[in-house]
């Protein structure tokens, strides 16, 4: 039976939003530190299911709380086509931390006969805070690797302000494998190649069965500073283990505009863009920095048979070691800057060691080895 469609029937079936920077694209930021408020543009992907030409179709984007409303001006939609509506005032969210919920619809003078797919509510949730610069969508979704090989992968972040990052986060997929070696870098953009070129990157982390799953923070070699209007790249990494396991799996949770997300193969050196937007974002937060550098730990010997040694700047507190699994095999106090450790009764593997003292704490890999 074949049905004829509604006179009139508009969808809106999408929306393109974010900043414009110095990168070019219109990238969306679902976290986004005071210091980086920025305008921000929206747009709306509408169709006509109808079978009458519409004259008269207007995009809106508003917040919840009232304090913004964008709308496009009036466009011409002819039957069975989509287009994309400008809303033709920007958002610029205040300068305090806060939630600001966006929703979009489409309407137009006619009698809608599907009123329900002409609006999408809830449609981005963009949080300004302290310190957090974020373009995934916050739940993850997926994960991006490379079966034990080498890769990097991560976001481009354009930069409105100058600051200081120390700190970079990346979501650690559950599908991951404790003990698998990783790190962060940061890259600047080359001005007249589009090369991406070192900058920092953090020292070697070793992943733990806590790790898995969560959100977790690494400190660049020293804090660096970005300059306002330029772009940045920043990644999460990983040599690999020549395809034994998974090795690093970093979340994934929504869409990226093609060339503003990239992965590194290893296996052939070549840089691709990826579709999928990496969990990994910008922290500019100084503590994380503070609290492993001034640790100083270090374990040894390493690997180890019998006994380690554990040295530190730190006097008191706890000692605690783990396997892989992350089940505690042994506890102890601090003593002093060095504090020793018999490993006799532990079987060869791979153990986590790490000191605490209240919010400060600093984890190293050992090996046993008989």
């Amino acid at each position: 039976k074949l049905m004829e469609p509604d006179d009139y029937d508009l969808a809106i079936v999408g929306a393109y939003w974010g900043s414009t920077g110095f990168w070019g694209a219109r990238l969306p930021y679902y976290k986004i530190p005071l210091a980086q408020i920025a305008p921000i543009d929206f747009s709306g992907i509408v169709s006509n299911l109808g079978a009458i030409t519409q004259n008269d179709v207007v995009f809106t984007a508003a917040l919840t709380s009232g304090a913004y409303t964008g709308t496009s001006a009036p466009g011409i939609l002819a039957n069975g086509a989509t287009d994309t509506l400008d809303a033709t005032t920007q958002l610029t969210p205040p300068s305090t931390v806060a939630n600001h919920v966006v929703n979009l619809a489409v309407t137009s003078s006619a009698t809608d006969a599907a009123p329900a797919n002409n609006a999408i509510t809830n449609a981005a949730t963009i949080s300004v805070n302290n310190n957090i610069y974020a373009r995934d969508l916050g739940t993850v979704a997926s994960g991006s690797y490379n079966q034990g090989q080498g890769f990097e992968v991560g976001n481009i972040f354009d930069m409105y302000a100058s600051a200081d990052l120390s700190t970079i986060d990346l979501f650690v997929n559950a599908a991951a494998v404790a003990g698998a070696e990783i790190y962060v870098k940061l890259y600047s953009i080359d001005a007249t190649t589009g090369d991406f070129v070192f900058v920092d990157e953090s020292a070697p982390y070793t992943l733990t069965a806590a790790n898995l799953g969560q959100t977790i923070s690494l400190p660049l070699s020293a804090p660096v500073t970005l300059n306002a209007n330029e772009s940045y790249l920043v990644v999460a990494g990983s040599n690999g283990d020549a395809g034994a396991s998974n090795d690093l799996v970093v979340g994934t949770a929504g869409v990226s505009e093609a060339q503003t997300s990239f992965y590194f193969d290893m296996t052939d050196q070549t840089w691709y863009y990826t579709t999928s937007t990496p969990m990994v974002r910008m922290n500019f937060s100084p503590a994380n920095v503070e609290e492993v550098n001034t640790v100083n730990l270090s374990v040894y010997p390493n690997p180890a048979s019998d006994v380690i040694t554990v040295s530190s700047t730190l006097t008191e507190g706890t000692i605690t070691v783990t396997d892989v699994a992350g089940k505690l095999v042994k506890s102890t106090e601090l003593n002093d800057l060095s504090t020793s450790i018999n490993t006799t009764g532990l079987n060869n593997g791979v153990y986590y060691v790490t000191v605490t003292n209240g919010s400060v704490t600093s984890t190293e890999k050992v090996v046993v080895k008989k």
